[in-house]
């Protein structure tokens, strides 16, 4: 209580940005905490970003099919119950975000045996994807929207490094859209995985601090609202690398679902 006093306090008696060399990188976070992003910007203005969004690379699928795969470094963070509790969650959100259904106990049964034998989320989000059930909602009369087709451009535009005509996404399936653009996701991800693992981080931290702002009211989960870059690059380097690609896909796809109404 003392220090949101003194913050409070703080902010009556300031009027303009404070400009004053090391101050606002003393105080911004406790302004961030407990009075909001928005506060911290009226106050201080725009934060000089340290997490940069890295290079977009070319994808060479060639390369990739020769490549040893990437090893886990952080499994051992993450307790059995833990991990049993998010691959759980997970086969939940991924049915909803890709199908927009809910998976039957049949299904959950199927995926987590999938997953404790070692199977990886992006094997699983590939199966749903590719299977004849989505292939038939490809096949449905599925057109993009005007919403839809503003968030596809800035998305690619943004984070893939695409410039996609508007005629171009009009003529494309809404289902087989979110599919392609998240298997390109998938491949620059990779990409820059194996060129270095922290770029992979940083592209993660961008791009889910960017759609928290552009976005903020399509996500419900603290982290996922976060619009700290700093904050979701902790969260990815915490958790194995499919869980960053899961969140990914997930994110994606519930987007594309939310802005294509």
């Amino acid at each position: 209580m003392k220090k949101l006093f003194s913050i409070l306090l703080l902010a009556t008696l300031l009027s303009t940005p404070i400009q004053a060399e090391g101050l606002s990188d003393t105080i911004r976070p406790y302004v961030e905490k407990y009075l909001g992003a928005e506060f911290a910007v009226k106050l201080f203005g725009e934060k000089e970003e340290s997490i940069k969004l890295p290079e977009i690379p070319k994808v060479n699928k060639d390369a990739k099919s020769i490549r040893p795969e990437l090893k886990e470094k952080t499994k051992n963070k993450i307790s059995k119950e833990q991990m049993e509790k998010s691959n759980l969650n997970f086969v939940f959100e991924i049915y909803e975000s890709t199908r927009k259904i809910k998976p039957n106990d049949n299904d959950v049964a199927k995926w987590m045996n999938v997953m404790e034998q070692g199977g990886s989320r992006e094997g699983v989000y590939r199966a749903l994807v590719l299977d004849g059930t989505y292939a038939g909602m490809e096949n449905y009369d599925s057109p993009m929207t005007d919403s839809g087709i503003a968030f596809t451009k800035y998305y690619v535009n943004n984070f893939l490094n695409k410039n996609l005509k508007k005629d171009s996404i009009e003529k494309t399936n809404f289902f087989t859209l979110k599919r392609v653009l998240t298997e390109q996701t998938l491949e620059v991800l990779d990409e820059l995985a194996f060129k270095d693992i922290n770029l992979f981080y940083d592209w993660y931290a961008v791009f889910s601090a960017e759609i928290a702002k552009k976005y903020p009211n399509y996500f419900k989960n603290k982290i996922r609202k976060s619009t700290s870059r700093e904050r979701h690059r902790k969260w990815g380097s915490f958790v194995p690398t499919q869980h960053v690609k899961s969140e990914v896909i997930i994110k994606l796809h519930n987007l594309f679902n939310a802005n294509n109404q």
